[in-house]
């Protein structure tokens, strides 16, 4: 139950910080100044307030003719609001998770001497044994389509593309435990050999890694749209449990969306 309890704030957390990170990104597209409503002769009317060089407020009218700048500064009002709002709920989302994760059994058998250590057989596993441990149970290099292509990453396997050589290596630098192309066996029978299956080592959760770098190619882009809906149909969520990076000819690899990746899904 503590598990899943962690898995879902974890996941309310990610989803909090995507929407601080847009907010972030779009507020810087509206224009200067904020909005400010008042009553004139009975009637409302909109004002703009802008500080000038002296930083005081300057008040100017803006008349019915310009509308577009009244919704763009109501706009920016709003997610400016939106953005200090998912900001303490993020704040209070990772005090709750941090309560959670000092309550950790795991950390029992850690807190003992060295010389107990010794002595005991750990009931939970620690990290490093549940590492070992899936590592045996998630083998790699299970894809026997033949590598046309072959690329070595930092720790010394070959992959299929430069591309799958970055995952790999951002992978390996941020110490998530990672395999390439291991196999998976859908519900519907069908085996597939995903890019990467990645652990969180924090909440023990594995999740697939599917990289799409042709998506210039009509028929590479439909047969990943049928990847993703099998995988939704046979319990591996696309966005929960199975990770999607793509790119094309002419949009290239995203590292900087990738390491976000890592921090929201990963560490």
């Amino acid at each position: 139950m503590k598990k899943e309890l962690l898995i879902e704030l974890e996941k309310e957390i990610a989803a909090t910080k995507r929407i601080i990170q847009r907010v972030a990104k779009e507020i810087k597209r509206f224009p200067k100044g904020r909005l400010e409503v008042g009553v004139v002769r009975k009637k409302y009317v909109q004002f703009h307030m802008v500080e000038n060089v002296n930083g005081k407020p300057v008040r100017s009218y803006i008349p019915k003719e310009n509308m577009k700048l009244v919704i763009s500064l109501a706009q920016k009002s709003y997610e400016k609001k939106l953005e200090k709002a998912a900001k303490r709920s993020c704040k209070a989302l990772q005090r709750a998770l941090r309560t959670l994760e000092e309550d950790n059994l795991q950390a029992v058998y850690e807190h003992e001497s060295k010389e107990r250590k010794q002595l005991i057989t750990p009931l939970i596993p620690t990290d490093e044994q549940y590492i070992e441990q899936w590592y045996q149970e998630h083998p790699g290099d299970r894809n026997s389509y033949v590598k046309t292509t072959a690329y070595t990453t930092i720790r010394g396997e070959t992959v299929r593309s430069k591309s799958e050589k970055m995952i790999a290596d951002a992978y390996y630098m941020a110490g998530v435990p990672y395999v390439y192309e291991p196999t998976v066996i859908l519900p519907n029978g069908r085996t597939r050999y995903p890019d990467f299956a990645v652990l969180n080592v924090r909440l023990r959760r594995t999740y697939y890694h599917e990289h799409f770098g042709m998506m210039d190619d009509e028929e590479y882009r439909q047969n990943a749209i049928l990847r993703m809906r099998e995988y939704n149909k046979n319990g591996f969520p696309v966005g929960e449990q199975i990770i999607v990076t793509f790119e094309g000819e002419n949009i290239p690899f995203d590292q900087e969306e990738l390491a976000e990746i890592i921090q929201a899904y990963l560490q």
